[in-house]
């Protein structure tokens, strides 16, 4: 198994972590977590060129269980993957994020969101692994606020309650064809690590960035997005340091109008 982590990320970008496992069951996460740094999907994460100097559990814990209106999930579990679920099953409330592609995991320590939406609206509680010991944290316990909640990075997320509305199938995948149809008329293809920064209060990033004549900007194989500028695409061959010199001038060019671009991306490893 390769420890070359851009095979394990969204961007395609990151060296090598210095170990690497996959958990594919609650028992493999919890044992495996415990100092070690847990990927899903890899989305919404940039890896330093060098890599990772310690232990990588790639996390492929994918489960889901219905009990009338509420699903229970792996963390491992792609969103994708569970709303297809949820549309087989009929119900409704996560259609929103049929096309995110990261985990249910991630969307939990993120509060991931899209199309004025987040994933605490709908979550019960998470089951948490803190120090080799499972936890269950409910929502008003898990301090989720835009793109943040309380899980630390000595925390990994287990497992996650959702409830759901019931409606007909049909309606249901109406509504995920209607979103994915939005996400792809207004998102770029191609490797990335989705919207780099936050929104600025009452304002949108995407805008700023392309007033300040920024989108189409690139450095090496990594280009803000011509379609989204929110988006830092990797063109081929891109670098962590190419993202990154990028993602420098953004908050620079923004801070001359005293705007604060604030990363929604998390670095991992070390970088100049």
């Amino acid at each position: 198994m390769s420890r070359t982590l851009s095979a394990y990320t969204s961007f395609g970008i990151g060296g090598e972590a210095k170990r690497l496992s996959v958990a594919k069951s609650a028992e493999e996460l919890v044992s495996l977590s415990g100092d070690s740094l847990v990927l899903g999907g890899g989305s919404n994460v940039l890896v330093s060129d060098y890599g990772y100097d310690g232990t990588v559990v790639i996390n492929r814990y994918c489960s889901y269980l219905r009990d009338g209106l509420t699903v229970t999930c792996g963390s491992g579990t792609t969103l994708p993957t569970l709303c297809a679920f949820l549309a087989e099953e009929g119900l409704s409330g996560l259609e929103w994020a049929c096309g995110i592609p990261g985990t249910v995991g991630g969307a939990v320590t993120m509060n991931a969101g899209a199309f004025s939406h987040s994933i605490s609206e709908r979550l019960i509680y998470a089951d948490v692994s803190v120090g080799g010991r499972v936890v269950r944290l409910s929502n008003d316990k898990l301090g989720f606020s835009y793109r943040s909640s309380a899980v630390t990075r000595d925390m990994t997320v287990v497992s996650a309650c959702f409830l759901l509305d019931a409606d007909k199938p049909s309606s249901v995948k109406a509504r995920c064809k209607s979103y994915s149809a939005l996400r792809f008329a207004t998102q770029p293809k191609g490797r990335s690590a989705g919207s780099v920064f936050k929104n600025p209060e009452g304002l949108k990033i995407a805008r700023l960035i392309d007033e300040a004549g920024l989108k189409g900007y690139r450095v090496g194989g990594a280009q803000i997005s011509e379609k989204h500028a929110n988006f830092i695409v990797n063109l081929g061959g891109a670098t962590a340091r190419d993202v990154v010199k990028i993602i420098n001038t953004v908050k620079e060019r923004l801070s001359e109008n005293n705007i604060r671009a604030e990363e929604e991306i998390i670095y991992i490893g070390e970088f100049d």
